[in-house]
């Protein structure tokens, strides 16, 4: 259980944060904001706290048991980048809660630029160790023909772990993007590297069964 400790202590603090704050902050908070960085939905403290603070919950959950009900059964051999990837996923749901928290205290965040940047760090981190990671059922590209054979995961995954670095660069490049094509950038970034990533799957798997 001692790889779960990073993530479980990233929920304790956040409970923690949550807890040394929740008298100071107001009735409703910011949960979402606009391009400009102005918030435009608003919820109960009480319930941005348990809604986001569950999330966590639930991701922390789904990381333990994945690896025990994956028929597959190999999670051994890429323990690191599954855990990486959780990990990251764990920072940032920390990170999203301190945003909520410190800008209903009254502190004024630069919002709209670390929205790109944590979207991109996401996809960067997930790109980096996309490949190392082996045929699962539940983590990575996962197409009717990556299944199908462990050379097509390989060689698709090894395609796809730059098409998601690259697009996480350009999502963290469009934060200096004017608003109006900053949500563009990472729209094309996100949707283009998974439709490249799918396509390169089939290709891969096309020039295996020619071979």
């Amino acid at each position: 259980m001692k790889k779960y400790i990073f993530s479980a202590g990233l929920i304790v603090l956040t409970v923690l944060t949550w807890a040394f704050t929740y008298s100071s902050l107001p009735d409703n908070l910011a949960i979402h904001w606009g391009l400009n960085g102005s918030a435009n939905d608003y919820q109960a403290k009480a319930n941005a706290m348990m809604m986001l603070i569950g999330i966590m919950i639930i991701i922390y959950i789904l990381m333990v048991i994945i690896p025990k009900i994956d028929p597959k059964n190999n999670y051994k051999t890429f323990i690191g980048p599954y855990m990486a990837i959780f990990n990251t996923m764990f920072a940032v749901m920390f990170v999203i809660n301190l945003m909520i928290i410190l800008t209903g205290l009254g502190y004024d965040l630069p919002i709209s630029y670390l929205g790109s940047f944590i979207v991109g760090v996401i996809f960067m981190v997930f790109g980096n160790f996309i490949q190392i990671v082996k045929p699962n059922f539940f983590l990575g590209i996962r197409t009717p023909w990556t299944l199908s054979s462990e050379k097509v995961w390989k060689d698709t995954h090894r395609v796809s772990s730059k098409l998601f670095v690259l697009a996480g660069i350009i999502m963290m490049l469009s934060a200096f993007f004017p608003p109006v094509y900053r949500i563009s950038a990472i729209f094309i970034a996100a949707i283009g590297c998974i439709i490249f990533s799918v396509l390169s799957s089939y290709i891969v798997y096309q020039r295996q069964l020619n071979k």
